[in-house]
């Protein structure tokens, strides 16, 4: 009798040996599906290793477009902060140069006026003047430039003024829209400056104002000035 038929023998007469065939049965099986499972296992872990590797090398590439999408944007941003700036800076220049032009022809008619106003006002008073002696065409504008501070004590200051001379007298004569009391007593400072140029004694100051507060109007009395307004402001 052969192995085969003795094995058959057994499963059919031997409970015992039946009984350990069978779970010696189970065990291969349970060995295969074991080795199955760690087949499958492996072939699972080999997937998640390729789909790790595939994961890592497109995050890698989304972030170098990212770097170099920031990259871009900095540059662009600093190429735009710089032309703004260069923008800036011209118009800065731009606006210097009209601020600069703006104050030179504001100056200009600033004196202008100034001249325009003072012809205005001596017209205007041209009647009361003329009853004081006082000749409107032959009043004429008196400046000097105190190069080296000896006049004024300031070097480079502008002595400005109307004067008269008539009969041998000196006439001084300021003409203000609206004095105010430090006017008055820049004008008694005037006075000493054209007494000291002209080396001669101012005979009369004359105030002419359209409008005067009592204040700077006792002032001007006080200094021993005479003065011709308009209104007195109360």
């Amino acid at each position: 009798m052969g192995v085969k038929e003795e094995f058959l023998r057994l499963l059919k007469e031997d409970e015992e040996f039946r009984l350990a065939a069978a779970s010696l049965l189970g065990y291969i099986e349970l060995i295969k599906r074991l080795d199955e499972n760690e087949k499958r296992i492996d072939s699972t872990l080999a997937e998640i290793k390729k789909l790790r590797e595939d994961f890592n090398r497109e995050m890698h590439n989304l972030r170098e477009d990212f770097n170099r999408e920031v990259q871009k944007l900095r540059e662009d941003f600093n190429r735009e902060m710089h032309n703004l700036r260069e923008e800036q800076i011209k118009m800065r220049e731009e606006f210097n140069r009209l601020e600069h032009r703006f104050e030179v022809i504001l100056g200009r008619m600033g004196r202008r006026w100034g001249v325009d106003l003072e012809k205005t006002m001596l017209g205007t008073f041209k009647e009361v003047l003329e009853k004081e002696g006082i000749e409107i065409g032959k009043v004429e504008s008196f400046s000097y430039t105190d190069y080296d501070g000896s006049i004024t004590g300031l070097k480079g200051r502008r002595v400005q003024v109307d004067i008269l001379v008539k009969n041998g007298k000196l006439t001084l004569i300021e003409v203000k829209s609206f004095p105010e009391f430090e006017d008055v007593d820049h004008l008694r400072d005037v006075v000493g400056y054209v007494e000291k140029i002209l080396k001669r004694s101012v005979d009369q100051v004359y105030l002419v104002a359209v409008n005067i507060d009592r204040e700077t109007l006792n002032r001007a009395k006080e200094l021993g000035f005479k003065v011709i307004y308009g209104n007195l402001v109360e």
